[in-house]
């Protein structure tokens, strides 16, 4: 209330009368005085050197874009019961002592920051003792002081949100002290940060993490600390954490929760001797002893890859034994190929793209019955989740097209064998660096083997058709043996066999358009699967455990367009595709081009 005395003239009265009007209006003078009066709306768009403080409740506060509180001294807002507090984007309140706002004892405040929040000494904001009170710290909002900038202690029901920066000075202090509170929740958004140590001595705290809690002093000192019972850390996709995140000695039921995505790897290191559990939400195989994960993407393709060296060779020899020879002259030929192939992401395997390209060399030995094979290829692996890996594989051997030739029918058989150099690297997140990432590397060996045997059928409706229908079944083995390594760093794989084996059926139409052009249009069903050696041991910091690939068996439909030039070279190109039913969706495509090379 404010009294407005004023002197007016009367058309009525005596010129003399005197007019006491009594006005009661909402308005607050801010400028004259500290206390806000009980339940107003409040707005401060100039500076101010006033401690505002709310005697009554239901007072609601905005610092408007520009406006800068300053208090020498201690507590620049003493907040009162059920009062909202609004600090505009620009808007800034600083208190040269300790306390920019204080709620002590005032239950369900809310504070709500998109400005700047400075304490030149201890804490920020004091919400101890409190029941159900919000902060929210907006993108662009700064809320700092030199120790223990946010404290709750005793409070119940906190809930913190925070889009910004919250950070203390004193990084051996605590940016968010909960204290003894109970049943508090720590959201930290997408994008947001927070400098210091989050701490809790009550039951009851989640603290949910999408942003990057750091203690950048160093990542040996402790980021989260978790001094009681009962409490659950989740640390999401986008989430970082620089520090250890500590579970006090005699601290039982709490939960350190990752939900990072499915395939990421990650190295959480954590100290005290309290009891909790590790739960990944995303799918992963977690091991406790700290907490870590490994995506399996190196491992569980292992079988495609393999199949598909195994398709690819075998293609490549049915493309030679069409190929247009002159008999018993013995010429080497060559095939360049290059192909692409991917697969979509289920809630059991990883995405990836891989990039492929290599050279197969085929000599004549025995009058076109018994060929030398070489094959080499490079490949890079592109795993979901920034797991990469580069193969270099070469394979030899022999194949017999027509080791039996009755005619129509043939039946032939290969086999090769060789060796893969692989190099990996996959980024983890991990609370051990400055950055909250590692890349970790790794470089291991592999040796193959594949063989395969077939029957086809020819027919031909006249002996003046153009056009050879051909039918082919066949089953193929392929063996892979993969030694021993360790990633840079936590990862380490024990050896492992893998036995595969595939059958197939295929149909190939040969049209001879003229004298020097044929084409080839063919189709293949092939299904394959494992054998042996599903299962993969490997360790995390030491702490054994194992993988077990659940989807080993697929089915592929495969086509193929070719075309053979007889001029005075023969060559002929060839588009390939490939469909499987594994996982969501992969597919490959390729495209070869092979010659006929006289010496």
């Amino acid at each position: 209330m404010s009294i407005k005395v004023s002197f007016r003239k009367s058309f009525f009265r005596p010129l003399t009368a005197i007019t006491v009007v009594l006005c009661f209006t909402p308005s607050i003078k801010l400028a004259y005085g500290a206390d806000l009066g009980a339940g107003p709306t409040v707005s401060i768009s100039t500076d101010n050197s006033n401690q505002q403080t709310f005697d009554q409740a239901n007072v609601t506060l905005t610092i408007d874009n520009g406006a800068t509180v300053t208090r020498t001294g201690n507590q620049a807002i003493k907040a009162g019961v059920n009062s909202t507090i609004i600090v505009n984007s620009g808007g800034t309140i600083n208190a040269t002592g300790n306390q920019v706002i204080n709620a002590f004892n005032k239950d369900t405040t809310i504070i709500t920051n998109s400005g700047t929040l400075v304490a030149d000494a201890n804490i920020a904001i004091k919400v101890s003792g409190t029941t159900n009170a919000i902060i929210t710290n907006n993108v662009g909002g700064l809320i700092i002081a030199d120790t223990n900038t946010i404290l709750g202690n005793g409070s119940s029901g906190l809930t913190i949100t925070n889009s910004g920066t919250i950070s203390v000075e004193d990084l051996s202090s605590y940016a968010i002290d909960l204290g003894s509170g109970t049943g508090a929740t720590v959201t930290l958004q997408n994008g947001s940060l927070v400098i210091g140590t989050i701490r809790t001595s009550g039951s009851g705290t989640t603290i949910i993490n999408s942003g990057s809690i750091e203690n950048t002093d160093n990542p040996g000192n402790t980021a989260i600390d978790i001094q009681s019972n009962d409490n659950t850390v989740t640390l999401n996709e986008t989430g970082k954490v620089i520090g250890l995140i500590e579970f006090a000695a005699g601290t039982t039921g709490n939960k350190l929760q990752l939900n990072q995505g499915f395939g990421r790897s990650y190295f959480y290191a954590t100290s005290g001797t309290g009891d909790y559990t590790v739960e990944d939400l995303s799918g992963n195989t977690a091991v406790k002893g700290s907490a870590g994960s490994v995506g399996q993407g190196a491992n569980e393709t292992v079988d495609e890859l393999l199949g598909l060296r195994s398709y690819n060779l075998r293609s490549a020899l049915k493309r030679y034994s069409a190929f247009p020879t002159q008999f018993g002259k013995k010429e080497p030929y060559a095939e360049p190929f290059s192909y692409y192939s991917e697969r979509g992401t289920s809630t059991s395997v990883l995405g990836y793209d891989i990039y492929g390209y290599g050279l197969n060399i085929i000599y004549p030995l025995l009058s076109n019955q018994l060929d030398l094979i070489l094959t080499v290829e490079k490949s890079e692996l592109e795993l979901q989740e920034d797991h990469d890996i580069s193969n270099t594989n070469v394979l030899a051997g022999v194949s017999a097209a027509d080791f039996i030739n009755l005619g129509p029918l043939k039946i032939g058989g290969f086999f090769v064998a060789g060796m893969g150099v692989h190099e990996g690297t996959r980024s983890i997140f991990t609370n051990t660096t400055t950055t909250g990432l590692l890349d970790v590397t790794s470089d291991y060996t592999s040796y193959e083997g594949i063989t395969g045997t077939h029957a086809s059928y020819s027919y031909k409706a006249s002996p003046e058709s153009k056009n050879i229908w051909t039918t082919e079944v066949g089953l193929t083995l392929g063996y892979s043996w993969i030694g021993a390594y360790s990633e840079s760093e936590y990862f380490s794989w024990k050896k492992r066999n893998l036995v595969q084996g595939s059958i197939h059926i295929g149909e190939r139409l040969t049209s001879k358009i003229n004298d020097k052009l044929t084409v080839t249009v063919e189709g293949e069903v092939e299904h394959s699967n494992g054998l042996a050696g599903r299962k993969q041991s490997y360790a995390i910091n030491g702490i054994p455990t194992e993988s077990k690939d659940e989807q080993f068996g697929q089915t592929t439909v495969s086509g193929r367009l070719g075309a053979t030039m007889d001029n005075n070279m023969t060559a002929h190109v060839n588009l390939d595709s490939r469909l499987s039913n594994y996982a969501k969706s992969r597919g490959t495509y390729g495209v070869n081009v092979g010659l006929s090379l006289a010496f």
